[in-house]
């Protein structure tokens, strides 16, 4: 399988959801992880949005490693490896659109001063274990 068809199918399948697990670390290397709305491009950034107060707001910004889960349901699940950013100043209304396109409730986050952040992927891997042995994609980036 080339790489192209399998990022359509990882991307296919990320824009069926709505939700992830995302893990971050604090500084004194406790991880944290809660559940997140997010949104993805086409290319495969995952674009999510969370308030200052929140502890992953605190822990990107000393350490913007992050990991996320997708998809517990039917026995299908992407592992998301990467790197968090907000969202420059200069690109905020586009991922702003394209996220709330796929999240129309994610309205009133924004609105309520949630900051966008956008995800960069170092390593995804897709696995459907529906299969005998489960069929697995791995992508480094």
């Amino acid at each position: 399988m080339d790489e192209d068809h399998t990022k359509r199918i990882i991307l296919e399948f990320l824009r069926k959801h709505t939700l992830a697990v995302i893990a971050t670390c604090h500084r004194n290397g406790k991880p944290e992880a809660a559940t997140i709305d997010f949104s993805v491009r086409d290319t495969l950034e995952v674009v999510f949005s969370t308030f200052k107060e929140t502890r992953k707001f605190d822990n990107l910004a000393e350490r913007p490693g992050v990991a996320f889960v997708v998809g517990w349901n039917d026995n299908i699940t992407v592992q998301y490896e990467g790197e968090a950013t907000r969202v420059p100043a200069a690109d905020i209304e586009e991922y702003q659109e394209a996220y709330l396109n796929s999240l129309p409730a994610a309205r009133e986050f924004i609105e309520r001063g949630a900051v966008m952040f956008k995800a960069t992927p170092r390593w995804i891997r897709y696995s459907d274990f529906n299969q005998e042995p489960p069929a697995q994609i791995e992508i480094q980036f």
